[in-house]
């Protein structure tokens, strides 16, 4: 993968939709390589017309747009790759059906739901590797030692969630290719810094 910080979206972390595109837009400016767009509760229409926002400020930054779960807006908005969650499309049959069409992202809690994925991604999350309360309807933190296992058992490039931030990001990073965040940036008074931040301690210039 071409990139070791990935965003991921909630806008509620947002008084209003104008605050969090320039949220997103700063943050991309500052050198994220990878954006996905993660808004489940909203309707179709309203989820295509954010994310054709979205799109126009991921080229803007050369970034990639992956799309959370649905296939259809991401073909709509001419993402770079969807992201699938555990109960989603099956990532086998995305891949068969779209090829090479999509970059292809899938979210995993266990060490056989990494192994299974990893055969058909292009790159896994695993998580919650820490605490965080966006994550604890998937039950007690994974930590490190579980994290370690999944990056010697799988076959794709995996990116650490959960409950990660800028003082304990060093001790996922022998473990992972990268790290997925959400509130570790977005909910950041200083988006800018922190986006700094985290790029010098994973190794990536701007």
């Amino acid at each position: 993968m071409k990139f070791n910080l990935y965003l991921i979206s909630d806008r509620k972390l947002f008084d209003t939709e104008e605050k969090f595109l320039k949220a997103v837009d700063t943050a991309l400016k500052e050198g994220i390589r990878a954006f996905q767009l993660r808004e489940k509760d909203m309707k179709a229409r309203e989820l295509y017309l954010l994310a054709k926002k979205i799109r126009e400020i991921t080229l803007r930054n050369d970034a990639l747009l992956f799309i959370n779960d649905r296939i259809d807006i991401a073909l709509a908005v001419d993402a770079d790759g969807v992201h699938l969650p555990q109960n989603g499309f099956p990532v086998r049959i995305v891949r068969k059906v779209w090829n090479d069409r999509f970059l292809i992202g899938v979210s995993t809690h266990s060490l056989e739901e990494a192994e299974e994925a990893s055969e058909w991604a292009d790159f896994i999350t695993f998580g919650p590797v820490f605490h965080t309360p966006s994550k604890a309807k998937y039950g007690e933190p994974q930590g490190i030692d579980k994290l370690k296992m999944v990056k010697e058992s799988v076959k794709c490039p995996v990116f650490a969630l959960g409950g990660i931030n800028i003082e304990n990001v060093k001790e996922v990073l022998p473990y992972c290719h990268g790290v997925a965040l959400i509130s570790g940036i977005l909910a950041q008074k200083n988006i800018k810094g922190t986006v700094k931040a985290f790029l010098k301690k994973l190794g990536e210039k701007k």
